[in-house]
């Protein structure tokens, strides 16, 4: 059988490479070609094999139809970096820019599906909030608008339930979509973006719970600034402002004042914070912040708790998990139910739903 050749627009396939966070010499090992090679089509865009273009979209994540657009489509708009990182350790990883990618596709089709006034009207609290100027008063107004008093917190079972029941109050009463994809811890664990609607908190699904839990009120404390970021909460240091405020939000919200119990025993610590849903870090900090623990005390009590770490650093195996129930965790049951009612209103076909969804059709039709 005859091979086929393809030509195209050069700049697209440029595109589609760079979005991907692949180098050329990495794309020509790949496609067991020369760089030269590689590089001709870059710039031509003539006589490439058909093949090698079905290489290329599985590895970029591409549908195949995307390197026969005529015209270049718009990079994404990448969160404001906020991560402490070297300038060596801070361009973003293929891990990273595809779960970037993901949550800028499913914000878009969000935003089709309900339209724009349906998600401003969602975010009308934030003019509110905006104008309180105590912090205090602004914590209190957003759990009273979540309906989640610290007496409910406590009575949580477990940081996995509590993550799923701030998810949810975050998307129903607050009208901000919240995505989970895995991610390198080292590089990412959490971002934002407000540059359109609907609004998205994205964690990482790598992230302990209680981490996660913290991460979607840090990013919180970005969306009433009006900020996309990326960041790093577990590594914010006192300079970088804008994070330290973020982290002091979180904390504060998570642990007012008078559910916090001033000790230096690392066990009541654990028990304490376990209590409220949150890491023992931000339980020692948030002591440390009220005059209930020394500097000295808080360092000394810090370095024991990250040595605990040390120990469990093995990633933990994960069993086989259905795609619906893989796809309504990393999109959320707003996102989900988003989809089917758009399904029960023919404002969607089951292919483009399956996709949006990550679902072959079949299994789709199976959740109808």
């Amino acid at each position: 059988m005859a091979r086929i050749n393809i030509n195209i627009n050069p700049k697209v396939l440029q595109w589609a490479r760079q979005e991907a966070g692949y180098n050329i010499e990495e794309v020509a090992i790949k496609l067991s070609i020369d760089s030269d090679r590689y590089i001709s089509w870059e710039k031509e865009g003539k006589g490439i094999p058909f093949g090698k273009l079905q290489n290329l979209a599985t590895y970029y994540k591409r549908q195949l139809a995307v390197f026969f657009l005529s015209e270049v489509p718009k990079k994404i708009k990448r969160p404001k970096d906020f991560r402490n990182l070297s300038p060596a350790d801070s361009s973003l990883s293929k891990e990273i820019l595809l779960p970037l990618r993901r949550s800028v596709h499913l914000q878009s089709i969000a935003n089709d599906l309900k339209g724009e006034n349906y998600w401003k009207k969602k975010l009308n609290w934030i003019e509110e909030i905006e104008n309180i100027e105590s912090e205090q008063e602004i914590t209190t107004r957003l759990r009273d608008l979540l309906g989640v008093g610290i007496e409910q917190q406590l009575k949580w079972k477990s940081g996995s339930v509590a993550y799923r029941n701030w998810r949810m109050a975050i998307e129903e009463k607050l009208g901000i979509l919240i995505f989970q994809f895995s991610m390198p811890m080292d590089e990412l664990q959490g971002f934002c973006m407000t540059d359109s609607l609907p609004y998205v908190i994205v964690t990482n699904s790598n992230h302990s719970y209680t981490g996660r839990i913290f991460t979607l009120f840090h990013e919180l404390a970005h969306i009433i600034r009006h900020q996309s970021g990326m960041c790093l909460v577990d590594k914010v240091e006192q300079n970088q402002k804008e994070e330290w405020a973020c982290n002091t939000f979180a904390g504060n919200f998570l642990a007012p004042v008078n559910t916090l119990v001033p000790t230096d025993d690392l066990k009541l610590i654990e028990t304490y914070s376990r209590k409220l849903k949150i890491s023992r870090e931000v339980y020692l900090r948030r002591l440390k912040e009220e005059g209930m623990l020394p500097d000295v005390k808080f360092y000394t009590l810090l370095d024991e708790i990250k040595a605990t770490y040390k120990n469990d650093d093995k990633p933990k195996k994960k069993g086989f998990v259905l795609p619906e129930v893989k796809s309504k965790a990393s999109r959320g049951e707003t996102f989900y139910n988003i989809v089917f009612e758009a399904i029960n209103a023919s404002h969607i076909n089951y292919t483009d739903a399956a996709h949006a969804l990550g679902l072959r059709v079949n299994r789709l039709l199976n959740e109808i």
